[in-house]
């Protein structure tokens, strides 16, 4: 939870404003009762603020308080009692359970009011500073109350907050550490593919079954091909990018012209090779349609 005094140095509300509002108490107290009065007027007027007034002994009791808080304004003194008082008042609006956007829009009004009082009693050469020091100390109030509804919200989750971010961070680490156990997989597959094209190749120059070596030796090629998209794009992946989805489709569009390669030079039926070119097709298809989706 943060001081009072790292509050107003980051709303950079100095010593000077402090003094400058504590000024206008004596000026403010003409229209204490008339703040309390007023506010209290603007939230009838909304069904969903009346609610939270049932009585009209209840409306006198809460103008009464508006205007208390109003005057803590002008106090000249703004140190950790001012803001425990704040937090308090949060606290409350939780409790009751009025609609955080209920208190921003009363922060709006109050806003309108209070200019409309400075503006009768600060004297124009003065008028930019006052200004200055009454937004500051209006959404120091207004930061300092909502902050009980931020509170709450954390206080939904299951695990404490430091404990999630941690449990977070291990897993990210974790996850990377499995990608990079991924590309060093694919490095290695890669290295064997590579071997087994070798091999391919050797056999071409054998003479032994010369189609069926060539037709294998370029399946290898395809495969080393695929390889290479593969480990490229976990290695773009460990860098922070995301892996496409058109490469798994490219992935499995090589296997499938590997295999029909191949199953051209075997004897098999013609509806068992027909089935594996439609399926190449469909493929193809589908490939060029998200490489098409993916253009800028």
């Amino acid at each position: 939870m943060l001081t009072a005094k790292k509050i107003k140095a980051h709303y950079d509300f100095t010593l000077e404003e402090e003094k400058l509002l504590g000024d206008l108490n004596t000026r403010m107290k003409n229209h204490r009762d008339r703040f309390g009065q007023e506010l209290m007027a603007s939230f009838m007027v909304h069904e969903s603020m009346a609610e939270f007034f049932p009585s009209e002994e209840n409306e006198k009791h809460h103008a009464m308080t508006f205007a208390g808080w109003f005057m803590r304004l002008f106090s000249g003194t703004y140190d950790e009692v001012y803001f425990q008082k704040l937090r308090k008042i949060g606290q409350v609006h939780v409790d009751i359970k009025l609609d955080g956007h209920l208190v921003n829009a009363a922060m709006t009004t109050t806003r309108q009011l209070v200019a409309g009082y400075i503006e009768r009693e600060v004297p124009a050469e003065d008028m930019e500073k006052t200004k200055a020091a009454i937004t500051k100390i209006l959404d120091i109030n207004l930061d300092v109350m909502t902050s009980s509804y931020r509170q709450a919200e954390l206080k939904k989750y299951f695990i404490h907050e430091k404990t999630e971010t941690y449990l977070i961070s291990l897993m990210e680490r974790f996850t990377h550490g499995l990608n990079l156990i991924l590309a060093l997989a694919l490095a290695v597959v890669s290295l064997e593919v590579i071997w087994l094209f070798a091999r391919d190749v050797t056999n071409v120059f054998r003479g032994d079954n010369l189609e069926t070596s060539v037709v294998t030796a370029l399946g290898s090629l395809l495969i080393i091909w695929m390889m290479i998209e593969l480990l490229g794009t976990e290695v773009e992946h460990l860098r922070g990018k995301k892996i496409p989805i058109k490469i798994f489709i490219g992935i499995v569009l090589v296997a499938f012209i590997r295999k029909v390669l191949i199953g051209s030079l075997q004897h098999g039926t013609l509806t068992e090779y027909g089935t594996k070119v439609g399926t190449l097709f469909i493929l193809a298809l589908v490939y060029w349609l998200i490489a098409r989706a993916d253009r800028p």
